[in-house]
């Protein structure tokens, strides 16, 4: 039997892949003076070492596969983008080593309240706006985790920050006493079930993010997803809705967003106009982030403010540039299904020249057909995917078999009239062509400035 995650008794532990996530723990324990063995397949010429390289009471073990955990070791943290089977987390299971996840370590050491978001789509945006929220009330915050800057690299600071935390569902799989204060499920669409192996899988790990609350924390849910709003939980239910009003939390009524609370007088947040991120799904974000800022103090009067100042993430719905009435977005974030169909939502229809393809994460590509066939204009097919989704598409819009990002640009720039729209959202993973989703949109906004004779 695998014995519990116990963070005060750690003299030596093993962690499992070097990536950001990877390092900040290492970092992490090390100034704890805590011995670490990491491993990674990678060798040190394809890592980013930084600090760690030469780190006394630092072991690195690179280049291969480890089937087994260091001896000796009080536990194994585990970076997200190693799956559940590798074969030195199974061992480790076996000879009863806990498995953690690096926010369950650095959950551990933190000194001040958490608000943890997850879901399919909009975790990023959500999680910043709820940053956003919080500093505009006057708090002190860490915006961390799945966003880009791990948990475990926040932990040193000054005493009485806030963290906003984003998480993913391979984050949330080896978790055990991770608790935080306020935490959101946002929706749920199909992704990663080439990791998860069904809807169901993916549901229970992103649930994951309410297991260890109690009654006075606050668990925010969205009520027009079914599944998201059937969640069990221990903490106070609060749901937002664009359709409302709800019981307990908030909604959208007359283009105003309304707080209520049983017992209490409803309280206006914010106005559907202070939400500078174009779709109604910016607007379902910016309700969810509310309530999590609320859950963790900040008073009303302050969130619309803030929200009207924020200036959203890059790669999300970014607006890259305009020319002769022609705009180009980059939503490379848009890494699934359901995250192109929420981008697709706020457009006009037969607006949209789209760029879909890379590559699928098992996910039913036939979902985008009935959006794509009323917004867009036509499609350009990218990387791997590009079979799939022209069978998934075909007889919906005129496609296009680009190959690459570079023809997909330079075919949709000279095609677009003025009032449409060149909008990347590919629906897939980059790891096709690209490092990731950020090297994808630079090369996009890149593509886009060539093609429009500019100046880089």
């Amino acid at each position: 039997m695998t014995a519990r995650f116990d963070p005060e008794r750690l003299g030596r532990v093993h962690v499992l892949g070097l990536g950001l996530s990877g390092r900040a723990a290492a970092e992490l324990l090390l100034g704890r003076g805590v011995e670490v063995v990491a491993s990674d397949r990678r060798g040190a010429a394809e890592l980013e070492l930084g600090a760690l390289a030469g780190a006394a009471g630092l072991e690195l073990r690179l280049g291969r596969d480890e089937e087994a955990p260091a001896a000796g070791v009080d536990a194994v943290v585990v970076s997200p983008g190693v799956g559940p089977q590798h074969p030195l987390i199974a061992a480790a299971r076996r000879a009863g080593v806990p498995v953690v996840a690096e926010v369950e370590l650095a959950f551990a050491f933190l000194d001040g309240p958490v608000a943890a978001v997850t879901g399919s789509n909009g975790k990023s945006t959500t999680t910043a706006m709820a940053g956003a929220l919080l500093a505009g009330a006057g708090f002190a915050v860490e915006v961390c985790g799945n966003i880009g800057r791990p948990l475990a690299a926040a932990v040193a600071g000054p005493p009485g920050r806030l963290f906003v935390v984003e998480l993913s569902s391979f984050q949330l799989e080896t978790i055990e006493r991770f608790r935080p204060r306020a935490a959101a499920l946002l929706n749920l669409s199909p992704d990663h079930l080439d990791r998860h192996g069904d809807l169901a899988g993916y549901l229970a790990a992103k649930r994951r993010i309410f297991e260890n609350q109690r009654a006075e924390d606050v668990a925010v849910l969205n009520a027009s997803d079914p599944p998201v709003a059937a969640t069990p939980v221990a903490a106070r239910r609060r749901h937002f809705a664009l359709a409302g009003p709800v019981e307990d939390g908030c909604a959208l009524e007359e283009e105003r967003v309304i707080e209520r609370a049983p017992g209490e007088r409803p309280v206006e947040l914010f106005g559907r106009a202070d939400v500078p991120l174009p779709g109604p799904h910016n607007v379902e974000n910016a309700m969810a982030a509310a309530l999590l800022a609320r859950a963790l103090g900040a008073r009303a009067e302050a969130l619309a403010p803030a929200l009207a100042a924020f200036r959203g993430l890059p790669h999300r719905l970014e607006r890259v540039a305009e020319r002769d009435g022609v705009v180009f977005f980059d939503d490379s974030k848009g890494t699934n299904v359901g995250a192109t169909l929420r981008s697709l939502e706020g457009f006009a229809d037969r607006s949209v020249h789209l760029i879909l393809g890379g590559r699928n994460k098992g996910a039913d590509l036939a979902l985008l057909a009935p959006v794509v066939a009323a917004k867009a204009r036509r499609v350009y097919l990218i990387g791997e995917a590009a079979d799939e989704l022209e069978r998934a598409l075909a007889g919906t819009v005129e496609l296009t078999r680009s190959g690459t990002l570079a023809a997909a640009v330079e075919e949709a720039a000279r095609r677009a009239r003025a009032g449409e729209c060149v909008l990347l959202s590919p629906a897939c993973a980059s790891f096709d062509q690209f490092r990731d989703f950020v090297d994808r949109g630079r090369s996009f906004q890149g593509l886009v400035r060539a093609a429009l004779g500019e100046v880089a």
